[in-house]
């Protein structure tokens, strides 16, 4: 994968108190990684600008995060709904059976039969494992559950195709 790609890690949500605070929603899993990346780029109006993360708080789900440089609310105010992004290269190392869901998303996903299941267009998260949501020409939308050996045979990166078991209940 291209390490010039950046990755959205979360959001701004809206200003937090007075002095330029921000609460923000994280896309990372466990929530608070967010907060392991010192520098982040934030994307308002198709214009990133790289900030420092000065300083954070965490309490249950919230995540408030305090940016180098903004000081006072209506600067925190500009910057509500915006994207928090980084660079992909910062991105943690993981092995090789495991995957970034953004790094697997429009892959093709067949059957080890070679039937076409459809495109990846999206996951979600069900406690147990993670789901692939495939869309079939048709715009059919079938569920696979992503278990690596078991459900999922092989994900070839450079062919971008993934190869299921996978028997589809009618």
């Amino acid at each position: 994968m291209s390490d010039h790609k950046k990755v959205v890690i979360g959001q701004i949500s809206s200003p937090h108190g007075i002095k330029g605070w921000l609460k923000v929603v994280s896309y990372t899993d466990p929530l608070e990684n967010i907060i392991t990346y010192k520098n982040v780029l934030i994307n308002k109006n198709d214009e990133e600008i790289l900030f420092e993360i000065e300083d954070y708080t965490i309490s249950g789900k919230t995540i408030r995060i305090k940016l180098a440089g903004i000081d006072d609310r209506n600067m925190s105010e500009e910057l509500s709904k915006a994207q928090i992004l980084i660079d992909r290269k910062d991105l943690p190392e993981i092995s090789d059976d495991h995957y970034y869901w953004n790094d697997l998303l429009g892959f093709n996903i067949k059957n080890t039969d070679q039937t076409d299941l459809g495109r990846l267009q999206s996951f979600f998260e069900t406690g147990s494992n993670d789901v692939m949501v495939a869309v079939r020409k048709n715009k059919q939308r079938i569920l696979i559950p992503f278990i690596n050996n078991e459900v999922v045979k092989s994900v070839d990166l450079d062919s971008k195709e993934i190869i299921v078991k996978w028997s589809e209940i009618e």
